[in-house]
């Protein structure tokens, strides 16, 4: 048996949870899972909907960290389409998709300023113009020498 199963929820601090689960839901199409009110302690977490291990804690106890968290990488099969729409529901990014060794990235800012990498690995990428910039050209695709 090991010690550790697996991780369950990460925390992002967040200066207002009401305003926090407002945007995570509306801009981002996150679902709340958990509301629990402890005396003067909230525990409120949401996740993408097909997520089903990892929820995210908004937790607005921890005032001296909030818009400083890491950079979260955030999965999708479609950069380019998740970043219009994300960008047409007011969401703000900071790269547009670019492509990397690792796949397909853009980076935007949740409303405290924390940064997330929205990432279609190169695997999980399905547009034909991001798949082929991707295609190593192999010997039929080279010209002939005459």
């Amino acid at each position: 048996m090991e010690a550790i199963d697996k991780i369950s929820t990460v925390t992002v601090a967040v200066t207002d949870q009401d305003e926090a689960l407002a945007w995570y839901t509306e801009k981002l199409g996150f679902e709340k899972r958990m509301d629990v009110t402890a005396g003067a302690m909230r525990w409120l977490t949401v996740a993408p909907s097909q997520q089903a291990e990892i929820e995210i804690l908004l937790a607005s106890w921890y005032p001296d960290r909030v818009g400083m968290n890491a950079t979260w990488v955030i999965s999708t099969r479609d950069c380019k389409g998740a970043y219009e729409e994300l960008s047409a529901k007011g969401v703000e990014f900071s790269q547009k998709p670019t492509p990397r060794p690792y796949g397909l990235e853009a980076v935007f800012k949740d409303l405290y300023g924390n940064k997330y990498a929205l990432l279609a690995q190169t695997g999980d990428v399905y547009t034909e113009e991001v798949e082929r910039s991707y295609i190593v050209p192999g010997p039929e695709d080279l010209p002939e020498v005459a």
